[in-house]
Formats: structure tokens, C-alpha cells, sequence
């Protein structure tokens, strides 16, 4: 498990990383597929706050906790970890159980941020909006609960789009402002 840490406002002490690595090795003790992590520690007037992004199987998991105190911070945050970790692993065993080999296929998705904030009120007809970022993204294919679990475990991440097992067509799943989940899908798929 590779362990990068970094410290916002904070002066990374020896028992402060000691502690860091420690408390992330119980997480490897209940999820051995834990690959990297990345640990930032800030401090913003009295609040202390600990974030953990890491990378286990293939998927992205993230998670925070802030209090006064940032060994308190820290705990909170791997004891979230450990739950996420534990949830997964229990979702995993049980599709690996139904599956033993996945079937579909792996579709690449595109994806662009346009910029439409414009100087002008009134556009021509041939105007094309500037873009501001683009990349291509993998639908892996993966149940529809596979895909939930995947969106809950990574709380930074807002859309997915996976090839639904089940149906073989693209589907995404993205987190609304109140926080729940919706779920789009063809069509011609539901029948």
C-alpha cells in the first residue's frame, strides 16, 4: 500500500504520520486489495480536518472527517473507510457469488465542459460554446447496485456511466443537489 501524506496548515510531525500509517494499516487488515492513498490534513481556524483518498480494486474511494482535535479527525475519518471498505467487500463476495464471469462490454463514453458564459447577448447561429475540458471515460460494465455502491463509496465523484450488465446498454447515475441518486437508462431497455 503506497501512503503519500500531505499537510495544509499543519506541520507533519514523525508521530503525526506514525499515527496516520498505523490507523491506515487496520484498513488494509479488512480490505487486502488497498493499492494507494493519499491523506491531507488542514487546519482552518479550530476546525482539523483529516481526507483520505484511496484507490482499492479499481474503484476510488473518499472520505473526511473534521473535528477540534486531529488525531479525533483522523479516527473519524478511518473508522468511515473501514465501514465503506466492509460494505464493499460484502457487495463484492455477494455479485461474485451470481457472477463468477462478467459478460458485456466496456463502452467509451465522451465527455466535454462547454463554456457558455458569453460576452455577448445575442449569438449567430453558426457560434460554437468554447470548450473548457474533455475526456473519455470507460463505462465499465457492472450491475446497477455495483454502480450505486461505486457512486456512494466515492463522495467526489457526481456521475458515472456504466454498461448495464443485465440490458448491455449505457447507462449513468448521477448524485442530485439533495443528495440522492438517479438513475438514466435507454428507453428500450426497461422492457
Amino acid at each position: 500500500m503506497q501512503v503519500s501524506i500531505t499537510g495544509r496548515h499543519v506541520e507533519l510531525t514523525d508521530p503525526l504520520k506514525n499515527y496516520v500509517h498505523d490507523k491506515l494499516q487496520h484498513l488494509k487488515h479488512s480490505f487486502d486489495h488497498v493499492l494507494d492513498v493519499h491523506v491531507v490534513l488542514s487546519i482552518e481556524k479550530f476546525r482539523q480536518r483529516c481526507e483520505v483518498n484511496m484507490q482499492a480494486n479499481g474503484i476510488n474511494i473518499h472520505g473526511s472527517h473534521e473535528t477540534e482535535d486531529m488525531y479525533a479527525s483522523i479516527d473519524g475519518v478511518v473508522d468511515k473507510l473501514n465501514r465503506q471498505l466492509k460494505r464493499y467487500r460484502s457487495k463484492l463476495q455477494k455479485h461474485q457469488g451470481q457472477n463468477s464471469q462478467r459478460k458485456g462490454r466496456e463502452i467509451k463514453v465522451s465527455h466535454r465542459v462547454l463554456d457558455l458564459a458569453q460576452e455577448k447577448d445575442e449569438l449567430s447561429e453558426d457560434h460554437a460554446p468554447n470548450i473548457v475540458n474533455h475526456e473519455h471515460i470507460n463505462a465499465l460494465s457492472m450491475s446497477v447496485d455495483e454502480a450505486v455502491m461505486q457512486l456512494e463509496l466515492n463522495e467526489s465523484q457526481n456521475v458515472l456511466f456504466f454498461t448495464n450488465e443485465e440490458t448491455d446498454t449505457l447507462n449513468a447515475l448521477y448524485r442530485r443537489a439533495d443528495g440522492t441518486l438517479s438513475w438514466i437508462e435507454e428507453p428500450d431497455a426497461q422492457q
